[in-house]
């Protein structure tokens, strides 16, 4: 019989989907539970997927950020990740937490291909113009992997958030009420929509209370599914709108009535449906 000892470590998740800790995220959507547990006279790490979809698991070595370990755990099951011999449980904890870290992804990262085809619709009111305020490469934010295609566009508090493209939510954070500096990186109310590629449109900086779907949901390209706020790491109301791929990097999205345009910053859009 296995024994429950503890927990080890507390994972945080990537994607700009750093914005929320898995302790933020385990009490409403995503449940991914690492713990040691003794076995065999042995103490085994492992890993449990309380989750509806398969979740890419990937411990790397500190010291030089390489892959030590990568495993795709299906849903409801649980897995052993690392086994060590028997010592003092606190001294383990902390050489591990020291010599390694775990990160975790939405979905077989392997099967991840992004429709470079694939027109969005601009995540607004249809008869609404906005303004970007940051585009693409940006200085200021819209400038690591996970962000660098990014789009913010200048909604006011409590404008509609519709979907850019159809799929199933997979994230929702609706609960904070702050914004400010750095410090509130991981305060931005959000709604993340998993797509039949496999990648993630995510949409953040949405108001208290304002998501409008839950996890599980199935939504339709152009649905409301929220409204835009002032929460998080942002100095105005906006609505940061990203898709990310494998192992979490942004990749570059273009709208439909703006076939092979790249969003300026300054400029101001407004859906334009093609003709069928």
């Amino acid at each position: 019989m296995q024994k429950i000892i503890y927990y080890v470590v507390i994972l945080v998740l990537i994607s700009n989907q750093l914005y929320a800790t898995d302790d933020e995220q385990s009490k409403s959507t995503l449940q991914v539970d690492v713990k040691i547990i003794e076995k065999d006279e042995l103490f085994i790490l492992s890993a449990t997927n309380h989750f509806f979809i398969p979740i890419q698991l990937v411990i790397y070595n500190r010291s030089n950020n390489t892959i030590k370990q990568e495993h795709l755990i299906q849903p409801n099951t649980q897995i052993e990740l690392l086994t060590f011999e028997k010592q003092d449980k606190d001294t383990l904890s902390k050489k591990f937490n020291k010599e390694y870290k775990i990160k975790y992804f939405y979905g077989d990262q392997s099967k991840i291909s992004h429709n470079d085809n694939y027109l969005y619709c601009l995540p607004f009111q249809e008869g609404k113009k906005y303004r970007v305020s940051q585009g693409q490469n940006g200085k200021f934010t819209h400038n690591t992997d996970k962000s660098r295609y990014a789009i913010d566009f200048k909604l006011k508090i409590g404008d509609q958030v519709h979907a850019a493209r159809e799929g199933v939510v997979v994230r929702t954070i609706d609960k904070f009420k702050e914004h400010g500096g750095s410090e509130f990186i991981n305060k931005a109310n959000l709604i993340t929509i998993l797509h039949n590629d496999g990648t993630l449109g995510s949409y953040f900086h949405l108001d208290y209370k304002g998501v409008l779907v839950s996890v599980g949901d199935k939504v339709e390209r152009g649905q409301l599914i929220g409204y835009s706020g002032l929460t998080g790491f942002t100095r105005g109301p906006h609505l940061h709108f990203v898709v990310n791929g494998k192992y979490n990097i942004s990749v570059p999205v273009f709208f439909e009535g703006y076939e092979n345009q790249v969003l300026k910053k300054r400029k101001k859009y407004k859906i334009i449906k093609n003709s069928p």
